[in-house]
């Protein structure tokens, strides 16, 4: 899997997770400010993100990742 694919399947994830439209949704967009993440959200999005890239994400990373782009630099650096 290549970045841009993970870029793509981490904005359905949100979307799909957020509510709100895929197109909406750029790497620099900040998930909580921007697209409305709480932390009810962010425990639902690392689920999806755990079954989709069968990588799991502690959750003192999970406190610095405050962009879309943050989710994908990490999936792409820590990939199996």
């Amino acid at each position: 899997m290549d970045r841009k694919e993970i870029e793509e399947k981490v904005k359905e994830i949100l979307s799909e997770e957020l509510g709100i439209k895929k197109e909406a949704i750029t790497p620099e967009k900040r998930l909580i400010e921007d697209l409305g993440m709480d932390s009810f959200k962010a425990i639902e999005v690392v689920f999806a993100l755990r079954e989709k890239f069968e990588i799991d994400i502690p959750q003192e990373k999970m406190v610095k990742i405050h962009t879309a782009e943050d989710i994908i630099k990490y999936i792409w650096k820590n990939k199996k």
